[in-house]
C-alpha cells in the first residue's frame, strides 16, 4: 500500500472516531427543561427567606432569632431527573426540604439529613365529581447536605406507583430555623430539572 494512501485511511479513521465520540456525547447530554433562578422566580413566604441569583437561603443573622420560609414555583414539566445543591452551617433544630408535586396531587418531599420532617402529611383536593380527597405525601429523609441528583420517575414509581401520564406541576422548598442556640444558615442552589431520557 502506498504511504499516501495509508495517511488518507488513517486520517479518515481518526475523523470517523472523533465524529463518533462527539455524537455519543451529544446523545448522552441531558436537556435542562427548568433551571431555578431564585432571584427571578421568587415567590416567597417568610421574613428571613432571601434569594440571590441561583441561591435561596435563610439566615436569621442572629442565633436568638428563629424563622422559616417557603419558596414555590408552578411549572408544567414531564418528570425526568432533578438536581440541586444544599448546605447548612451552625445547625440545630432546623428544617430543610424540597417538594415536588405532580399533576395527580401526589407529592414527594426530599428532606436533608438532620432536618425535621415537614409538617404537611399530604394535600386535600376535589376530584372530578367535587368530592374531597386526600393524597398523602411521600417523605424521603436523610439526604446528605451536598450536591443531590434524583430520578423523579424512579422515585415516583418506587413510592407512588406507575409514572404514566403525569407532570410535575410545582416545586417547593422549605427552610426553617427553630433553634435559639444556633444560627442555622441554610441554602439551596443550582436547582435543575432535566428532560426524561
Amino acid at each position: 500500500m502506498l504511504p499516501g494512501r495509508k495517511i488518507v485511511l488513517g486520517f479518515t479513521f481518526l475523523l470517523f472516531a472523533v465524529l463518533l465520540i462527539v455524537y455519543f456525547q451529544a446523545m448522552s447530554t441531558e436537556k435542562i427543561v427548568y433551571e431555578g433562578n431564585f432571584e427571578e422566580d421568587c415567590n416567597l413566604e417568610g421574613s428571613f427567606l432571601r434569594c440571590s441569583g441561583n441561591e435561596l437561603y435563610l439566615d436569621t443573622q442572629n442565633s436568638s432569632l428563629t424563622g422559616e420560609g417557603v419558596w414555590n414555583k408552578d411549572v408544567s414539566l414531564s418528570p425526568g431527573k432533578i438536581s440541586w445543591n444544599w448546605k447548612g452551617e451552625d445547625l440545630d433544630n432546623f428544617s430543610l426540604w424540597l417538594k415536588v408535586t405532580f399533576s395527580n396531587h401526589k407529592s414527594i418531599y426530599y428532606v436533608a439529613a438532620g432536618s425535621r420532617n415537614p409538617q404537611s402529611e399530604g394535600d386535600y383536593y376535589k376530584d372530578q365529581e367535587s368530592r374531597r380527597r386526600f393524597s398523602p405525601s411521600v417523605v424521603i429523609a436523610g439526604i446528605p447536605l451536598s450536591a443531590v441528583e434524583r430520578d423523579l420517575v424512579e422515585d415516583y414509581t418506587k413510592y407512588c406507583g406507575p409514572a404514566e401520564n403525569i407532570k410535575v406541576v410545582s416545586v417547593s422548598a422549605g427552610l426553617a430555623d427553630n433553634s435559639t442556640r444556633c444560627r442555622n444558615d441554610l441554602r439551596i442552589s443550582d436547582l435543575k430539572i432535566y428532560a426524561q431520557a
